[in-house]
């Protein structure tokens, strides 16, 4: 469910939140479900790449409707609702809330809160009142049911305790309360307090902002972390529901807060609420729509690499004077007529498919521990190998074992593990025999320091797990969180690189795995050794077909060999 609703989204033009905390949980789970990343973009957007395509990410924030409030301030019946409120709890200071009666709108930990702070300062039974309001919608009846009992017996318990002057309580049945109700105790309030334990954007704080313009002491917003409003009011002051302490001293300084900081902190969001209408921000997301779509036309043509591509991806999306494409035809037309064959083929992300490190929630663990290629892939290899005009091998960084499962079984086939370290070379029966290349290091030496370390590692990251190869050791970190995966690697290389100075070896970050191995180890090698043991068969024939085929920059040192060696 989750990736077809992630790609449903990803085929538009822009995405737009309005602020950047959605934005951002987007973008992390565009990250794991799918392996793509972001770019910035000029204008200070974000921008994704989904097949060949840049959607743009945007931030825009919306507003009230200033004039539509504006007009309802002055209605009689707003008028008179201010000045009952007022005379109703004269000398006191005036707390508003107004949530729906849900688990997540925090009622019960505000009224908890303002119990405890009746409790421990009694100075404040005579100055303050709480006006609460809660709405009864009927959309979740048994989470409404469960809250409304809980609210009910709260405020039962606090007016026994300290009397019906402390606090204003009612319920309203619908999904919200009527303007000028509303705007009534957002002007006769001298601040708001909002208890959310989550929730969307609630356009009621920024509502309260813009009633409070012109009056001599502007109301304080108190907003719940956990809200989205928090993110959009620059003035408001900042609360956990949960951390009751703070919040009683929250509540506090609110109250006993000066007219220069009330005004100061109304100044950094009257400019915003006053001018950030529906329209506008409609224009703003269509301002976004026409730049994209420009943006597009200019560039139709050029395709974002990501991590999920492969080179072929690469060198297809580059322009032609960089890059000589692969021409199938010349390709087939060398090799038939030839007659002394040299074929050499990466495992992972060549011969197997492998999804992107980025991705989190990976369909599969292709190319992750010696998974067999495709049916297709080895019934072709089978036919290269039948060829006796062929030497035909694959190399892979894997270690021996786990080459062997996926592909030891083509006869005529032959392998290289651990990066060439070791290959089995072909043979006409199943039994393979495993030869190993002197790399003049003492490989258990480095064993015991590189394997503790990454042990550490291991245990402090979920998913990940230590690989032993011939000649190098490997920690995985594919099956992990991307971001923690690729977080810990880079720690990792950092802490090996110090501890394993002394040793003639190199570390290699490439597909979800750290390695260490030999620093003079490289499939380069294995890939030089093939091309002069077949070239001096049958009294140093040579050799007049090479096909050298990989797709990463562990693979460069291959076709480095293969120049050379031609």
């Amino acid at each position: 469910c989750g990736p077809s609703i992630m790609k449903g989204i990803l085929h538009a033009d822009v995405v737009g939140f309005h602020g950047f905390t959605d934005a951002r949980h987007f973008l992390s789970c565009g990250k794991r479900i799918l392996g793509i990343t972001s770019e910035s973009l000029e204008g200070g957007l974000i921008g994704v790449r989904y097949q060949k395509r840049r959607v743009v990410v945007t931030m825009s924030s919306v507003s009230i409707e200033p004039y539509m409030v504006s007009a309802v301030m002055q209605l009689p019946t707003a008028i008179d609702g201010e000045a009952e409120l007022r005379s109703k709890h004269a000398g006191k200071t005036i707390i508003a809330g107004l949530d729906v009666a849900q688990y997540l709108s925090g009622v019960g930990l505000k009224l908890a809160v303002y119990e405890k702070m009746l409790r421990d300062t009694p100075t404040w039974r005579d100055k303050l009142v709480l006006v609460q309001r809660c709405l009864i919608t009927g959309g979740r009846q048994l989470d409404e049911a469960r809250t409304i009992r809980e609210i009910r017996g709260m405020v039962k318990r606090i007016i026994s305790k300290y009397g019906d002057t402390v606090i204003d309580y009612g319920e309203v049945y619908g999904s919200t309360l009527p303007v000028d109700q509303r705007l009534a105790l957002w002007k006769a309030s001298d601040c708001l307090l909002c208890s959310e334990v989550r929730g969307g954007l609630n356009l009621w704080p920024l509502e309260y902002v813009y009633a409070q313009k012109g009056l001599d002491v502007p109301g304080i917003v108190i907003a719940s972390e956990f809200s989205a409003v928090f993110g959009i009011l620059n003035g408001a002051l900042r609360i956990s529901p949960f951390d009751m302490k703070l919040t009683v001293a929250t509540i506090d300084r609110a109250v006993n807060m000066s007219k220069e900081e009330r005004e100061g902190r109304h100044l950094r969001d009257i400019d915003f609420v006053s001018t950030s209408s529906s329209s506008q921000w409609i224009e703003n997301v269509l301002r976004d729509l026409r730049d994209q779509s420009k943006e597009d036309e200019t560039n139709a043509e050029v395709e974002q690499i990501t991590e999920m591509q492969n080179v072929n991806d690469f060198l297809s999306s580059e322009r032609d004077e960089h890059f000589t494409r692969l021409d199938p035809k010349s390709i087939l037309s060398a090799y038939e007529s030839s007659a002394r064959r040299v074929i050499i083929l990466d495992f992972n992300g060549t011969i197997v498919m492998k999804e992107a490190v980025d991705s989190f929630l990976k369909r599969d663990t292709l190319g992750s521990t010696g998974d067999a290629p495709p049916q297709a892939v080895c019934q072709s290899l089978e036919k290269l190998c039948a060829d006796p005009r062929n030497t035909v091998f694959v190399v892979s960084g894997d270690n021996n074992q786990n080459v062997e499962k996926a592909i030891g079984n083509i006869p005529g086939l032959g392998l290289a593990a651990s990066n060439g370290s070791c290959f089995s070379p072909p043979l006409s029966n199943i039994s393979r025999t495993w030869l190993a290349l002197d790399l003049g290091l003492d490989w258990e030496s480095v064993k015991k320091v590189a394997i503790p370390i990454m042990s550490k590692f291991t245990a402090r990251t979920n998913g990940s797990f230590i690989k032993l190869a011939h000649s190098s050791i490997g920690w995985s970190y594919y099956s992990c969180d991307p971001e923690s995966g690729s977080l810990m690697a880079k720690y990792l290389v950092i802490e090996l690189e110090k501890e394993l100075a002394a040793y003639d070896v190199r570390f290699v970050n490439l597909k979800g795995i750290v390695e260490v191995i030999p620093r003079r180890l490289n499939k380069g090698i294995i890939v030089k050794k093939i091309l002069r043991d077949v070239a001096a068969r049958d009294c140093n024939a040579g050799v007049d077909f090479v096909l050298c085929m990989g797709d990463d920059i562990s693979d460069e040192k291959m076709f480095s060999s293969v120049f050379s060696f031609l």
